[in-house]
């Protein structure tokens, strides 16, 4: 990325997109397709149980590499406490909504949450390879629960995709990619690491350690972690 050139270490970091939404509307399915890999199958019960990070490589527009570091989180109710982690983190959020099933509670939940911390959001209509899918009949049921697209009251942009055949997902990064354009998100390349950790465990060879998003400075091989009153 270009350095700002009144402070040559301040430079443009890639934007962390979180993907919320009901259990069974794609979510992680979504995510797959992205990555070129398919990890749905892995979780037990095909349930995503925990928040997982992963950086996207793209080809952007302009014809520069683009990155965008993208929070798959669970969408079971059970869960609920992670997704608001995962929210904390994210600069973007996704709320993806079946165009089979439309909003369900899940939904409203993640966008209360959304619109209290006024967090920028692009709804995904999912499953739209699906027969009984239909893009106008959810953005009416989006309207119904205070979710106005384009053309539906609002500016949310709402982008139609199929994880089945990769429909949209390239209009759906564009939308993203566009957005982190405009909120300007920047880090210091010299000062010291930041971020949030997303994910811990206690390793029996390697002891605690943990996932974290960096979003400002930089970590360098051998420098200390610290969280609360824990370092390593």
């Amino acid at each position: 990325m270009a350095k700002e050139t009144s402070n040559p270490s301040v430079v443009t970091r890639p934007p962390v997109v979180g993907i919320f939404g009901h259990i069974d509307h794609g979510k992680s399915t979504l995510l797959d397709y992205i990555r070129k890999t398919n990890v749905v199958e892995t979780e037990a019960g095909g349930i995503t149980q925990h928040i997982s990070a992963y950086e996207v490589r793209r080809m952007r527009e302009d014809g520069h590499e683009g990155k965008i570091t993208f929070l798959d989180t669970p969408g079971h109710e059970a869960f609920a406490a992670v997704r608001t982690r995962g929210a904390n983190v994210a600069d973007i959020a996704v709320l993806a909504v079946s165009g089979e099933d439309g909003v369900k509670p899940q939904t409203l939940e993640v966008y209360k949450y959304i619109k209290e911390t006024k967090l920028p959001f692009i709804v995904a209509v999912t499953k739209m390879d699906k027969p009984a899918a239909d893009l106008e009949r959810t953005k009416q049921n989006l309207a119904e629960n205070g979710v106005y697209a384009e053309g539906y009251g609002g500016d949310i942009s709402v982008i139609p995709v199929s994880a089945k055949t990769g429909a949209g997902v390239p209009e759906l990064l564009d939308t993203i990619s566009l957005t982190a354009d405009l909120l300007e998100l920047k880090g210091d390349a010299d000062s010291l690491g930041s971020g949030v950790i997303i994910e811990s465990r206690l390793d029996p060879k390697r002891g605690i350690t943990a996932v974290a998003i960096i979003k400002d400075g930089t970590v360098s091989k051998g420098a200390f972690a610290a969280s609360g009153e824990t370092f390593t």
